[in-house]
């Protein structure tokens, strides 16, 4: 008998979540951060461009999620 928690995950799993949402969301977190930190596409008011890194961020992301190797490569390296 399956348990309300397993058929969650079961459920996210169908939906994608581990194959398209989390290494989206890994990697739009790092690339976001490591171009917040260096501030290297400029500053805005003595602060970092917020709206550039966040949209150069996004592009990444989905060229990772695109890219099935690399995705495939993130499942296996991660756990």
């Amino acid at each position: 008998m399956a348990s309300p928690l397993q058929n969650a995950i079961e459920f996210f799993k169908n939906f994608g979540l581990f194959d398209v949402v989390l290494p989206f969301l890994l990697v739009f977190t790092i690339v976001f951060a490591i171009l917040e930190k260096s501030r290297i596409l400029g500053l805005e008011h003595n602060h970092p461009k917020k709206n550039l890194n966040s949209m150069v961020a996004f592009v990444l992301a989905l060229l990772v999620v695109a890219t099935n190797r690399v995705v495939t490569a993130l499942n296996l390296a991660l756990p």
